[in-house]
């Protein structure tokens, strides 16, 4: 098959765990151009050591303004 020149974009998939990762290892990423690039951000990402729920907490209330529900 012949290339085309252009890679296949991420897929919403991709995007959808990526935001997930994000939000467990309180880390931000840069949306990726590529399905492979998503593939190695996704892997450098489940790599690093997942945030402690109450800190995901505090950051989300930082960035909203408010104060954390306590459950």
């Amino acid at each position: 098959m012949a290339s085309t020149g252009t890679a296949p974009a991420p897929t919403s998939r991709q995007l959808a765990y990526m935001r997930r990762l994000a939000i467990q290892t309180g880390t931000t990423f840069s949306p990726p151009a590529t399905r492979r690039e998503a593939s190695r951000q996704i892997d450098e990402m489940t790599r690093r050591p997942v945030s402690d729920p109450a800190d995901v907490a505090l950051d989300f209330a930082a960035v909203r303004g408010g104060t954390p529900e306590v459950i």
